[in-house]
């Protein structure tokens, strides 16, 4: 492996006995490419796009910074790091399969920079490099003012104040991929593989004020959400529950992973998280959610009361988001029958037939009509209007008798 870097064979020795798991993976990497030794320079020329993330890997490696950086320096094809995510993703579509695996292996970190960022500290605020946590101590590498890096120094993580991370691309695009109306599964499959990289990278400093873990998590648990995925979801949204603190991440965790549950049909752990919560009235289709899941779970752990009044406050409050009137009073439907209150059940059927007719609220009207016309009958709201059973006998007519009355009578 010395051969590309002529003029650095004896630092490479020297950091192999310092640091030899990083270079391991370099030297697993020539069983991909049998050529390695002499024609390195020609296989060279040909990867050179996935090679360069090699140079944006360096920062997670200090010591081996400054032998990359010089050597690349005579390596003069570059990789487009100015590119968004989208387009990293379309460039990286052009490469062969072997060589778009490593981009995604070495590439994808470097969109999670990880430095240097401001961090505010309780004596100093300074610009540095998040290098590695153990336990309680953060290791940075601060960068003096003339742009060069210090060695690593460890600083308490409760002296951190904040740290001011820029919000990664990636995290931007899976916004974006959640409010397009049709995403296909090779885009589900990208996303996922950035935020995975972003996660690991940030989770050791999650706890951190400033690091976007938290959000990265709550973003790989909505593109779950949106492929039907409710149990990896819930996954996702529970990981948040148990390591963060409370914020507007867990309250969002907390919600949705209710209504993953209620998806799975699990009420009862769908009722212990939405019960009490606050309604997100910023997010409407969020808020549909929520009630709907809540209503339902009210209804099957037998609390039809409960129920009722999640449904009515959808028809008093929102009626005009997500159609939320009519589903609204189809699932009411299902309180009024628990609750044998006909009267309400037959003047909700009747709304939702003259209001929103040849619409999935109506056919559930039309159905649950069927299922309780019985007893609509009997409490005398409807007209039994079925024939008179078959071999019933009917009575004969009274006979007319012809009555000749005497004259003078």
């Amino acid at each position: 492996m010395n051969r590309p870097f002529p003029r650095h064979g004896k630092q490479f020795s020297t950091l192999w006995k310092i640091s030899p798991r990083i270079f391991h993976a370099v030297e697993n990497f020539t069983s991909s490419f049998p050529c390695c030794g002499k024609k390195f320079s020609t296989l060279w020329k040909r990867f050179a796009p996935v090679f360069h993330a090699v140079e944006k890997g360096s920062r997670f490696f200090p010591r081996c910074g400054k032998c990359v950086s010089t050597a690349w320096k005579t390596r003069p094809r570059r990789f487009p790091w100015n590119l968004n995510i989208d387009d990293r993703i379309s460039f990286s579509s052009r490469l062969r399969p072997a060589a778009r695996l490593l981009l995604f292996a070495l590439a994808l970190p470097a969109s999670a920079q990880l430095g240097p960022f401001t961090i505010e500290t309780r004596q100093a605020t300074f610009n540095a490099e998040l290098v590695k946590r153990e336990q309680d101590i953060v290791w940075v590498r601060r960068q003096a003012s003339d742009g060069r890096y210090m060695p690593q120094a460890g600083l308490a993580a409760a002296d951190i104040r904040g740290i001011r991370m820029p919000r990664p691309p990636v995290l931007t695009a899976a916004d974006r991929m959640l409010a397009a109306p049709a995403v296909t599964d090779a885009q589900y499959a990208e996303a996922h593989r950035a935020l995975d990289r972003l996660i690991l990278q940030t989770r050791p400093f999650r706890d951190i004020p400033g690091i976007h873990a938290e959000e990265a998590i709550l973003l790989k648990g909505r593109l779950l959400d949106r492929q039907g995925r409710w149990r990896d979801a819930v996954r996702q949204y529970e990981n948040i529950l148990s390591h963060a603190k409370p914020s507007a991440h867990t309250t969002h965790a907390q919600i949705r992973a209710g209504i993953a549950y209620a998806r799975l049909e699990e009420y009862q752990f769908a009722a212990e998280y939405l019960v009490d919560m606050p309604w997100q009235e910023h997010d409407e289709e969020l808020l549909s959610a929520q009630l709907f899941a809540l209503g339902d779970s009210y209804l099957a752990l037998d609390n039809p009361d409960q129920a009722l009044m999640t449904y009515l406050s959808l028809v008093v409050f929102y009626p005009y988001v997500q159609f939320n009137e009519a589903r609204a009073l189809a699932a009411a439907l299902r309180c009024y029958a628990r609750l044998q209150e006909w009267e309400p059940f037959h003047r909700t059927v009747q709304d939702i037939q003259r209001m929103y007719p040849n619409t999935p609220a109506a056919k559930a009207a039309d159905e649950m009509l069927a299922t309780h016309r019985a007893d609509l009958v009997k409490a005398g709201l409807l007209a039994d209007s079925r024939p008179a059973p078959t071999g019933t006998p009917t009575p004969d007519p009274e006979p007319e008798y012809d009555i000749e009355y005497p004259e003078g009578i």
